[in-house]
């Protein structure tokens, strides 16, 4: 009789015990949020890769990109690196602006003071008829933000390192001169 009350004792103390651990793990997943806003400032290099050397723009052809970033609200003294790669997927028909359109995958790492963040997502190459006809082999093109971002768009970022490492969250695109980046992030999970 005694073993039996001392196991229904035991048991019970499990039970209490796994009831504690689920609350603590609730806590812990209920997500931070952090904003950030980015401001892709100045192009440093653009490289584009013929993948298929049919001496123009078409899917499976890439774009890789460096950009000064600054993290502060002014542009004066960017002091981050955005690296940035983005592949064909799909050429649209000309605009009535005689713009070409390409359909991309993009994807980029900001390298910032405080860790890295991840962004991925569609994107959107423009050119006008002239500069597209223009680039017809590998190697570096001059081209402007406005071409590279040509129209507001959403991305996903994962974070990679430093303060950002277990954060996921979202970035809003926006064109401009100097490109802003709205990054919105999400704790998934702490680490202890």
């Amino acid at each position: 009789m005694l073993k039996r009350g001392l196991l229904i004792a035991c048991s019970l103390m499990g039970i209490a015990g796994c009831s504690l651990n689920s609350v603590r793990q609730h806590e812990v997943l209920q997500p931070e949020r952090l904003d950030l806003q980015l401001l892709v400032c100045k192009i440093k290099s653009t490289f584009f890769s013929d993948a298929n050397q049919d001496g123009q723009i078409s899917v499976g052809d890439h774009m890789t990109y460096v950009f000064n970033v600054s993290e502060d609200a002014a542009c004066a003294q960017s002091q981050s690196t955005f690296y940035a790669v983005e592949q064909i997927v799909m050429r649209q028909a000309l605009g009535h602006d005689r713009q070409q359109t390409f359909v991309t995958h993009f994807q980029g790492t900001f390298r910032l003071k405080k860790g890295n963040l991840q962004l991925r997502g569609l994107g959107s190459l423009g050119l006008s008829a002239s500069k597209w006809k223009a680039i017809n082999q590998s190697g570096s093109i001059d081209l402007v933000l406005a071409n590279i971002f040509p129209e507001s768009h959403r991305l996903s970022v994962i974070g990679e390192g430093g303060s950002y490492t277990g954060l996921v969250g979202t970035a809003f695109v926006k064109p401009g001169d100097a490109v802003a980046v709205d990054i919105n992030l999400f704790s998934q999970f702490k680490l202890d």
